[in-house]
């Protein structure tokens, strides 16, 4: 149980959807962005995909004892 290039990939992709999902929520609390704006919609993608990332990286951790995290994985 380690890291492998799956859960390195996972790693890496989680880190950078983390830093865009700070900065925009900056910009809606800060109200620099506005909830009409165009980026409502990046804002709710990279929500998903934050709990899609960090499920893969369960999964990719853990391996094949949790299938579970598997199918969340996909479904998100």
């Amino acid at each position: 149980m380690g890291f492998n290039s799956e859960t390195s990939a996972a790693l890496v992709f989680l880190i950078l959807y983390t830093i865009l999902f700070v900065f925009l929520l900056v910009g809606y609390i800060g109200r620099y962005l506005s909830w009409g704006s165009r980026y409502t919609i990046i804002f709710f993608h990279v929500t998903i995909r934050l709990s899609s990332q960090a499920s893969g990286l369960a999964f990719g951790f853990i391996g094949y004892k949790n299938i579970n995290l598997l199918v969340a994985y996909f479904i998100l």
